[in-house]
């Protein structure tokens, strides 16, 4: 017959460990839960001490034997095997004390209850908080609209810090469900990769794209996470996903004409959000993906497909004299494009069971709720600008 380990049955509890000032902490106990290695073993020591240091204080503090006058009672209790007294079993530097204080009797006062305008952020029948969505996205686009056509050190400013904000994002993200995404080479791709992109070309971010992956390996393995595979591919999947895909915008904006090629397909991929918005917001009744993206209807698909492909025949063929019929092609095939980067994000959304990416940006939530359908559409539009339209077209 076995007997079982007195130190398995009940480990103390670790709230603060030196040298991880901010550790993943289960929501609902709050104990810590090791990332990595040596975050275990930390982990293990600790608890480790915290026993031996109570065993030892046992050992130097024997029960007192109980008052002559109780004595007889305290023999029954035993006798009759109801156990010892549980005040004997707490632990003085474990425990809470609480103390009552006298408060005077008076009249207290409760304040109105607030109406639901005053408590409740004004929600549109989509889920956003409609006039801090338009100033949000009035705003970006208008420092777009002036980095592209006046001042690109604009753009690489949006850059410079829209692309370390979503990546930190997906970390918290990640974190969720015991994933580790390593920060440190992700910001170094993501900052590297638009800045190889603004030098050197599509040639340099292939080879800052490798870079990157070269640095996540060896990160991750140096690192030991208990979960290795898994945080180098939620680390990749952050670089290629925003860093790179994204970068793709700046060699499409060195092109002849580069600004207007880049301002279509951001106009593009507005029309499609806004059109898809409306007509889903008002008509909105048959469901496209219930169980990844509740709110997105075939009606607002419709109104997404007209809303693009208008915008690109009207601004290709008075920008960039095409032909109304190449103002189709490119409508449809970035919104296709803008569609599936929602349905990426959605998916990660209902995986991990959040609403929102993150919080930065008022009406529309994180960083990546916004720019989920632009870094799909970016590499697409370039692929269709540069490669696919030359062939046709000749």
């Amino acid at each position: 017959m076995s007997t079982s380990d007195p130190k398995s049955e009940q480990f103390p509890v670790v709230t603060q460990l030196e040298g991880f000032p901010d550790p993943v902490r289960d929501p609902d106990t709050g104990m810590i839960m090791p990332q990595t290695r040596r975050e275990r073993r930390a982990l293990e020591a600790a608890q480790e001490k915290m026993l031996a240091r109570k065993a030892a204080r046992k050992k130097q503090e024997p029960r007192p034997a109980p008052p002559a006058q109780d004595r007889a009672e305290h023999e029954v209790t035993e006798d009759l095997d109801f156990g010892s007294d549980p005040a004997s079993d707490i632990d003085p530097e474990e425990s809470t004390v609480l103390t009552v204080t006298q408060v005077d009797d008076q009249d207290v006062i409760t304040p109105a209850p607030k109406s639901a305008q005053e408590v409740t952020p004004p929600e549109s029948k989509a889920g956003r908080n409609l006039p801090a969505a338009i100033v949000v996205g009035v705003v970006l686009l208008a420092a777009a609209g002036v980095g592209i056509f006046l001042y690109p050190i604009i753009i690489a400013i949006l850059i410079a810090v829209l692309i370390p904000l979503g990546i930190w994002e997906l970390s918290q993200i990640a974190k969720t469900k015991n994933l580790h995404l390593a920060l440190t080479p992700a910001w170094v791709a993501g900052l590297g990769i638009p800045a190889a992109a603004w030098f050197g070309g599509v040639d340099a971010m292939i080879f800052a794209l490798f870079g990157g992956i070269l640095l996540t390996v060896f990160w991750t393995a140096v690192g030991e996470p208990d979960r290795p595979a898994a945080s180098m591919a939620t680390t990749l999947l952050a670089i290629l996903w925003l860093p790179f895909f994204l970068s793709f915008g700046i060699p499409l904006l060195h092109q002849p004409q580069g600004h207007v090629l880049v301002a279509t397909t951001l106009v593009a991929i507005v029309a499609n959000d806004t059109f898809g918005y409306i007509v889903g917001a008002t008509l909105g009744k048959h469901r496209m993906a219930p169980k990844i993206s509740p709110k997105k209807s075939w009606e607002g698909f419709i109104g997404s497909l007209l809303g693009a492909v208008l915008t690109s025949v009207v601004l290709t063929h008075f920008l960039l004299e095409y032909d109304w019929w190449v103002g189709i092609i490119i409508g449809v095939v970035i919104m296709v494009a803008a569609t599936a980067g929602d349905f990426a994000a959605s998916m990660v959304k209902r995986d991990f069971g959040v609403k929102d990416m993150g919080t930065v940006l008022p009406g529309h939530g994180g960083v990546m709720d916004r720019l989920d359908s632009i870094v799909f559409a970016v590499p697409v539009g370039y692929t269709l600008f540069v490669v696919v339209l030359p062939l046709i077209l000749g």
